[in-house]
């Protein structure tokens, strides 16, 4: 599935969508360029399972927890291999009652569960529009079809 996001707002309402359709156990990869939007998904992901705070970019933390809404958000971009994204811990969040949103996932991806959720991010037009690709096998593609529906009506 794809999607025009023409604006951060945009962004973070797909993520909020994304959020709403998500169980515990599930692994959403963020991926792609610099400056796309992966950590605002991450804010809408957060947001759509009920946390009303901040959700900074966890860079300097590898892992931060939301433990109110169940919910990792993991930064990869400084970790070189999947290995050290194990020895950062990350197996006790993959355990199932937790669901993990992981920014750089691409660096990480062979520590990762093979039914995660696929979310790459791309710059469109300008600097302000992104083109968001979302993508997994299985069971996604329905609850994809409800995040389309939620992120258009939104819109409107």
């Amino acid at each position: 599935m794809e999607v025009l996001s023409n604006s951060g707002e945009d962004t973070l309402r797909l993520g909020d969508a994304i959020g709403r359709v998500l169980t515990p156990g599930d692994v959403v990869c963020l991926e792609e360029e610099l400056g796309t939007g992966k950590t605002v998904v991450a804010r809408g992901i957060a947001r759509g399972r009920g946390h009303r705070g901040v959700v900074p970019s966890p860079t300097f933390l590898i892992i931060h927890l939301y433990q109110s809404v169940g919910f990792c958000h993991v930064d990869a971009f400084r970790l070189g291999s999947p290995e050290e994204l194990i020895d950062a811990g990350i197996e006790e969040y993959l355990d199932g009652d937790w669901i993990c949103a992981v920014e750089w996932a691409g660096r990480v991806r062979a520590a990762l569960p093979s039914g995660a959720l696929t979310v790459r991010l791309e710059f469109a037009e300008d600097e302000n529009r992104r083109r968001i690709t979302l993508g997994g096998g299985g069971e996604w593609k329905k609850r994809l079809e409800f995040v389309r529906t939620e992120f258009e009506r939104d819109a409107g």
